[in-house]
């Protein structure tokens, strides 16, 4: 069996592993090459954290959303010029903003990500090293009701089986946790069920993996569109030529839902862009650290902090809006104190973001032989391992794993304008 994966971030790598433990010849094409800037797998905090993975759309977002309208400095954002584009995306998504929906989501993301740590430790012993931080997390807030808010958010996961503190930390004992943290912050808590990694690391090592194991990564490969007859996908077209397999999986990112709408499915996705950039403090924090009231999480990474947040719509436009990397710095420079007074390597990657605020895996409701593994939003360093293993058994077997079912490509359907 011969099966082309198209896409080479995180999603798609993660796919092309867990086929080739089903012994298939696989074939990964990406239009960039491997940790490529362009990737968004390249300049995200890489954070692998289950215990937080709830989606997007929640209840009171529209409230914010909208005065977001009107502030460009805003963590979300909408550009006036897409809004046009964005609307009928807009008008579904609020229809998930809702108590029923959010805890459904979260379930099912719950369930999904659970298995993540052990995936990522079988990776390592399988000769995938990405330099890799278990540290746990700090969220950290300059006010005590807003830490409070968020650890009352996220009571529910322990239903689920994840391990949550029971109360703040506030003042000296929390700097005493993260000495890193300047005066301005004055309350959080500890989360330890979370790890991050240098996201090139990851995407490069299985890389390397994969082609250890005979799979063939053309790079600067452009897909263009697929060959279609018959409900079957025959051939993916690409810059360089027609490349037939026998199935076939996108899980491009972002760049998913233009390729999908060439084979007749229409995901309602749009990209999120989000930035980041780099820090060097005074003292490297111990922990990952979400600051929860300015939006933004600060990932250690060797000698430098990687600093990332917001949610800008703008469509597929990557291009660096620095009044809104200045904003997250100066918020950001009131809660860790700075060696260097200005930041570095600003960077900006889009997410795939659902109406719903989940992912899509699945087989294409169109075609038998095509599959779909995309919209993982801020959570690609989580989903993508347990997703990919899930995905492979259910395009080796056909069958499809309970995990997956909350993330069919026809769930939208009953949510049609």
């Amino acid at each position: 069996m011969k099966i082309v994966v198209v896409g080479a971030g995180i999603a798609g790598l993660c796919c092309a592993y867990y086929l080739c433990k089903h012994d298939v010849d696989v074939i990964v094409l990406d239009g960039q090459r491997v940790g490529s800037p362009v990737a968004s797998s390249y300049g995200n905090g890489g954070w692998i954290c289950p215990a937080q993975a709830g989606p997007l759309p929640e209840p009171g977002l529209t409230g914010h959303g909208v005065r977001g309208l009107l502030a460009r400095d805003s963590a979300l954002y909408f550009r006036p010029s897409y809004l046009p584009r964005l609307v009928p995306w807009l008008a579904r998504f609020r229809r998930y903003c809702n108590h029923r929906d959010h805890e459904a989501g979260t379930a099912a993301l719950a369930g999904l990500g659970r298995r993540v740590f052990q995936l990522v430790d079988e990776m390592a012993e399988d000769g995938i090293e990405p330099e890799i931080y278990k540290l746990g997390m700090i969220c950290a807030t300059a006010d005590e009701r807003d830490a409070r808010k968020v650890l009352e958010g996220l009571q529910g996961m322990r239903r689920h089986g994840y391990t949550l503190p029971d109360e703040l930390l506030i003042g000296d004992e929390l700097h005493a946790v993260e000495p890193a943290l300047s005066e301005r912050v004055r309350a959080g808590f500890y989360m330890s069920e979370q790890w991050h990694v240098r996201p090139t690391t990851m995407t490069l090592g299985i890389a390397a993996r994969l082609r250890e194991q005979g799979v063939e990564i053309r790079e600067r490969v452009r897909v263009e569109g697929f060959d279609v007859a018959d409900g079957t996908v025959r051939a993916a077209r690409t810059s360089t030529g027609d490349v037939s397999a026998d199935a076939f999986v996108l899980a491009a990112g972002s760049w998913t839902t233009p390729l999908a709408r060439t084979i007749g499915v229409r995901l309602p996705m749009q990209p999120g862009k989000g930035y980041s950039f780099l820090l060097s403090p005074k003292v490297m924090p111990r922990h990952g650290i979400l600051f929860a009231d300015i939006h933004a999480g600060a990932t250690p990474l060797g000698d430098r902090l990687r600093i990332g947040g917001t949610m800008e719509f703008s469509g597929f436009d990557r291009t660096i809006d620095r009044r809104r990397v200045d904003t997250v710095f100066r918020l950001a420079r009131e809660y860790i104190e700075l060696e260097r007074p200005d930041y570095e390597e600003p960077w900006a990657g889009l997410r795939p973001m659902t109406v719903d605020g989940l992912p899509v895996v699945d087989r294409s409701p169109r075609h038998a032989n095509a599959f779909i593994a995309t919209g993982y939003s801020m959570l690609g360093m989580t989903l993508a391992q347990p997703a990919g293993e899930a995905l492979a058994q259910f395009l080796t077997t056909g069958e499809r794993p309970a995990v997956l079912e909350p993330f069919r490509a026809d769930r939208f359907r009953r949510r049609l304008l």
